[in-house]
Order: structure tokens, then C-alpha cells, then sequence
């Protein structure tokens, strides 16, 4: 099964670009329809240029973990300029702030995590979810199948020349390899029914076994709740709503009774009028209402009337202390007038000369200014200053005793009051209490009926609780159910167009092994590649690959594996996801002989020029190039070893 080979389809990369701080770059070329090779001896970036073009690629790591710390100190960013299907695309990666983690696409800028989106969609490739693991039926989710994923097996680095791709699952190598012979997606389709309907069956289960608990638990917790409340037996939304239209109306009807009563209650007062004694009850004394209210403003008198002694007595009694500080005042200072007046004159208080006291002068006159000298009349006046304060103070003792007396009679007048007071309040209180006796024991079974009521109502929204939790159970599985009969209903896939599966996997072995005839008997076994179309498992002969193969057969196993992707679009159709390109870094792996490395290239060489693919590997060995199917790309510079 052929058809026109295009030469345009797939990826082809034109130019790599390593950018320094300066703007100066180192730039390498490549061609299509033919091997490029990259020479040089160890450490002269050979590697690097795969990885650059892998981290255009979109690559997620940090620069320096899928660069190198030395390609991260020596330049700012990378470019590489690839067609995709034949129309230019510039992807660069740069390590400034705020670009590492995106890839830059003709100045578009798109984050690494989109890129495989972006590139799956130029490409034309299936952009598919596939199952995380090889039973969709046991798989906890379902993830992409990214760009990176494919790219892993048509980028053969250093550690995956004995592997399909480095630490790559069983279920990706799966899918990936059915990408590449172009049945992913009614493989894919299909798994995800698969995945699909096992989720919600695993649903459908959780939803019975939530709703058998439901249905268990909620007849025993709404019988519990209705014992408990003493409530009628309740089996659905329609008998819990009549149950509470019952338990109001009950609540509403007793204390519509109490309202009765009560006003049955203030009829029974007495009446406050005096002399209205046709409205008072038989049996009842109405004048002890009057009597008390009389009492109330006499004792209220009497009470203010002891408070006003009170502030009287305390006023006065403050006015005699003032007295007696006043009269002790002028007592000390009539006495200090006689101390100090035997004192001698020392200065003159004028000019405040000297004064000699023992000079003489006349016994009754002034020893400073020689006038004569009477008796002191400071000491009469102060005489007569006390004399009054005293008889001020006289009075003063009057008036507290007085009103000392005139308090005593008031506190006793308050004292009878008071008690007569209380035994009247006493009275009052034994015939209110005598007359609402009756209707104590009614009120109290009343209150007692609405608690209980009330109490009742409060268990209403628990029990619709649990009528609803029964309900959303119910509605959770008849949605559960309705799923699993919806998914096991739908029509399979349409069949897939163009050859089958096992056509597709026989038509790549078969490729395969046109590559390696050259090698069998010699680096290669004796024994043909199949590949069963069920699993995908790659047969050499009638064992696995892995297990039928040493190392260095590996590799070469892996050289015809790449080979056999360059003619995809030649052997098969549009729906493979044809690369068109192959990144080998390395090949002389495993200790295969250098001959044979030769020959592989050469094949490779012939194939990239017969399909007008291309195939970029590194080598450190010289090699003579066909000048028509290869070209060697030196390598100047050389980097120090980390």
C-alpha cells in the first residue's frame, strides 16, 4: 500500500542558532533529502545542537538541565528554524526572566505547556487522551498523548538506544507506535469507551452501595427520631409534611387556651376604684389595694423625710466642726501676738538699719520711735472674735441636737411604715394568690404541652434530612445507571479507513526487515521482526524483542525501527504520523562495530534521499560522506569538560 511520496510533509529543521550576550551566534545549517552529520571530537557541542533543537521542541526543563551549565553560561538564547509541511516556522527559547518557560513561535510567544497543542495541530497529528496504563478498565485517569512523546522516538539520544524512548511506559511506547502506523485514534476511541464505562460502572457501584446504606439507615434513624419524639410513624415527604401540620395545629389550638385563660386571669383582678365594689369578687377584701397604695406614699414621705434630717444633720454638724477650727485659729494667733511682742526690733523696717535693743528708752514708749504705747488692742479684738464663735457655736449645738431628735422620731415613723408595709403587701399577696390558684396548675400543664410541641417540631427538618440524603441517593444511582446504559449503548468507532491495523504493522516490519537482510548472520540475527497488531508487542522471531536480543542487536534493532519511520508516508497514508525526520546522537553504542555503523549510515543516507526526509546524527569518527546523500557539518568550538 503506496501512494506518492510528499515532500514537503512532516518536519524538516533548516538552521540552529546558539545567540550570545553580544548578539553574536553560532549558526549550523541543514539539509533535506539527505544524512547531515555532525563531526567533531568529544565536547565540541555535536550533542548540544540535538538538544537545542529538542528544546525548541518544547522541552520543559530548566536551560541548564537540558543544555548543560556550560551552554547556559555561554549564550542567552537558541533558535531553530524548521518547515512543517513546508511552510517556515522560527522557534526560540531564551533564558531571560520571564521567557524560560516558553517557547517563542515566529515572535508569538506560547508557554511550554501549550506547545504540544500548537504543534500537534500544524502537524495534523491525532491530538489524543490515552488511558494511564495498558487496561483502560483499571487505569485511574486518562492523559495526553503530547508532541514530546512521539518526538522521543525519532530523537534517539545516548540513553535510549537499547529502549524504545528513555524511561518511557509500556502504554505510551503503545500508543506512540500506533500513532506513528496512523491508528490512534479508533484505538484511542476505543480505550476511552473502555475507560469511560469502567469509570461509571466503578460510579454505578459507589452509587449502590451508597444508596443500600441510605435505604438501611434511614427507616431505623426516623423510627429512632419518632419514638424518641413520640411522633406517628413516618415513611416518605408526604406523611412527615402532614405530621407537622398535625403537631402545629396541636401547638396553635393550646395556645390559643392559654390566651384564654390568661384573659380569664385579668379578669379576675380586682377593681382599683375605691368603692366599686360590685365589680370585685366574692371573697376578695378590695380595700386592701387602697389601703396598700396609701401605705406606699406615706412610707415614701417618711423615707424622703429621714433623708432630709439626715442632710440637715450633716450640714449643721459640718458647720459647728468650722466653728471650733475658726476659734482654735484665733485662740493660737491672740497667744502668738504676746510671744512676739517681747521680741526686740533688730532692722529698721524702713531703711534697714541696725537697731541697738538695749538702748534706752522710756518704759511706755517704743524703743524705735520713742511714741508712747497703749495696751494691746489686737489682743481685745481677738477676744471679742472668740467670744462670738463661741456663742455661734452654742447655737449650732442647739440645732444638732434638735435635729438629732427630729431624726430619731422620722426613722421611727419609717420603721412602723415599713413594717406595716410588708405585712400588708403579705396580705395582699396570700389573697392574689388565693384567687389565681386555680388556674396555676392550668398554665403550668399548658407551658408543659407547648415545650413537648415545639420539642417536636425541631425533629421535622431532621427527619426530612434524612428523606432527602434518601432521595439524592436514589437520584445519584438512577443517574449512575442511566450513564452505564447510555456508554454501553453507544455505537462502536466507525471502522477505521485504509489498511487495518495488522496490515499497517506487517507493512513496518517488513520495512524493518528489508534493513536489516544487509546485517543477518553478521551483527543481526537469523530471524525476521513481526509485529502483533493486538498489543504491539515487537516479536524477533517467536520471542519478544527485548528478550530475544543482546545489546549490540538492539541497536541495530532500533536503527531499523528509525529506517522504517522515514518511509511512513511512502508505505502508508495520511492518517501515520509521519516525522519525517530522525536525530540520531551517537550511533556507535554498545560496542557494534564501526563497519557496520558505516553501513547503517549509509542506508539511512540512501533512505533520506530516496523519500526526501532527513536524518541528523553526531559522530566523533571520520566518516567518508557521499557527497549526493550526506554532508558533514564540522564542529570549531570546543567546550571544557564538566
Amino acid at each position: 500500500m503506496t501512494h506518492g511520496t510528499s515532500l514537503e510533509r512532516g518536519l524538516r529543521i533548516s538552521k540552529v542558532r546558539l545567540i550570545r550576550d553580544g548578539g553574536e551566534f553560532d549558526e549550523y545549517e541543514f539539509a533535506s533529502g539527505m544524512l547531515n552529520i555532525l563531526h567533531g571530537v568529544r565536547n565540541s557541542s555535536k550533542s548540544t545542537t540535538l538538544r537545542v533543537i529538542d528544546y525548541c521542541l518544547g522541552d520543559r526543563d530548566n536551560v541548564t538541565k537540558a543544555l548543560g551549565a556550560a551552554v547556559a553560561d555561554a549564550y542567552v538564547a537558541v533558535t531553530t528554524e524548521l518547515r512543517i509541511d513546508g511552510q517556515l516556522y522560527e522557534l526560540s527559547r531564551s533564558w531571560a526572566y520571564g521567557s524560560m518557560g516558553k517557547v517563542t513561535v515566529n515572535n508569538e510567544a506560547i508557554a511550554a505547556t501549550e506547545f504540544s497543542d500548537w504543534i500537534l495541530d500544524v502537524l495534523g497529528w491525532p491530538n489524543v487522551h490515552i488511558p494511564l496504563g495498558l487496561n483502560p478498565a483499571t487505569a485511574p485517569g486518562l492523559t495526553p498523548l503530547s508532541f514530546r512523546n512521539t518526538l522521543r522516538h525519532i530523537h534517539r539520544t545516548e540513553e535510549s538506544w537499547i529502549g524504545f524512548a528513555d524511561k518511557e511506559h509500556e502504554y505510551v511506547r503503545r500508543a506512540v507506535t500506533s500513532q506513528l502506523l496512523g491508528f490512534v485514534r479508533p484505538r484511542a476511541a476505543d480505550a476511552k469507551g473502555q475507560f469511560d464505562l469502567a469509570q461509571a460502572k466503578r460510579s454505578l457501584n459507589e452509587a449502590e452501595a451508597v444508596d443500600r446504606e441510605v435505604q438501611q439507615s434511614t427507616g431505623q434513624a426516623v423510627s429512632a427520631i419518632c419514638d424518641s419524639m413520640q411522633l406517628p410513624p413516618t415513611r416518605s415527604m408526604a406523611q412527615v409534611a402532614e405530621a407537622r401540620r398535625t403537631v402545629t395545629a396541636s401547638l396553635e389550638a393550646v395556645r390559643r387556651r392559654r390566651q384564654e385563660l390568661t384573659r380569664q386571669i385579668q379578669n379576675t383582678a380586682p377593681a382599683h376604684e375605691e368603692g366599686s365594689e360590685t365589680d370585685t369578687p366574692a371573697g376578695y377584701d378590695g380595700t386592701l389595694t387602697t389601703r396598700y397604695a396609701g401605705l406606699t406614699r406615706d412610707l415614701k414621705l417618711a423615707t424622703d423625710n429621714v433623708a432630709a434630717l439626715e442632710q440637715l444633720h450633716e450640714e449643721h454638724s459640718r458647720s459647728a466642726e468650722s466653728v471650733r477650727g475658726e476659734i482654735g485659729r484665733m485662740e493660737r494667733l491672740s497667744a502668738s501676738v504676746g510671744i512676739f511682742g517681747n521680741l526686740p526690733v533688730r532692722l529698721c523696717p524702713a531703711c534697714e538699719q541696725d537697731i541697738d535693743p538695749t538702748r534706752y528708752h522710756a518704759p511706755d514708749s517704743c524703743y524705735v520711735c520713742y511714741q508712747s504705747v497703749d495696751d494691746d488692742q489686737r489682743q481685745r479684738r481677738a477676744q471679742v472674735e472668740i467670744r462670738s464663735l463661741k456663742s455661734e457655736l452654742t447655737d449650732l449645738d442647739d440645732v444638732v441636737t434638735r435635729t438629732l431628735a427630729d431624726l430619731g422620731a422620722a426613722r421611727s415613723l419609717q420603721e412602723e411604715f415599713q413594717g406595716n408595709h410588708a405585712e400588708l403587701a403579705q396580705q395582699l399577696n396570700d389573697e392574689r394568690a388565693a384567687q389565681l390558684a386555680p388556674f396555676v396548675a392550668a398554665l403550668e400543664e399548658l407551658a408543659a404541652q407547648i415545650a413537648r410541641l415545639e420539642h417536636k417540631l425541631t425533629a421535622f427538618p431532621a427527619i426530612e434530612a434524612i428523606y432527602q440524603r434518601r432521595d439524592q441517593a436514589r437520584e445519584a444511582l438512577g443517574a449512575a445507571q442511566q450513564v452505564v446504559s447510555e456508554l454501553g449503548s453507544e455505537p462502536a468507532p466507525p471502522p477505521h479507513t485504509g489498511a487495518s491495523p495488522m496490515v499497517r504493522c506487517s507493512t513496518f516490519a517488513d520495512r524493518m526487515n528489508e534493513f536489516l537482510e544487509e546485517f543477518r548472520g553478521d551483527a543481526w540475527l537469523d530471524r525476521d521482526v513481526s509485529i502483533r497488531h493486538s498489543d504491539l508487542t515487537f516479536y524477533v522471531g517467536t520471542r519478544p524483542w527485548d528478550q530475544a536480543l543482546g545489546a549490540e542487536a538492539k541497536v541495530l534493532f532500533f536503527l531499523a525501527y528509525s529506517y522504517a519511520t522515514l518511509f511512513l508516508d511512502h508505505d502508508l497514508d495520511e492518517e501515520c504520523a509521519f516525522p519525517g525526520l530522525l536525530l540520531l546522537d551517537n550511533p556507535y553504542q554498545q560496542g557494534i562495530d564501526e563497519n557496520v555503523v558505516r553501513r547503517v549510515l549509509h542506508k539511512l543516507a540512501q533512505a533520506a534521499r530516496d523519500t526526501g526526509t532527513q536524518v541528523i546524527s553526531t559522530q566523533a569518527h571520520p566518516l567518508r560522506a557521499d557527497a549526493k546523500a550526506s554532508r558533514v557539518i564540522p564542529m570549531p568550538r570546543v567546550y571544557a569538560a564538566p
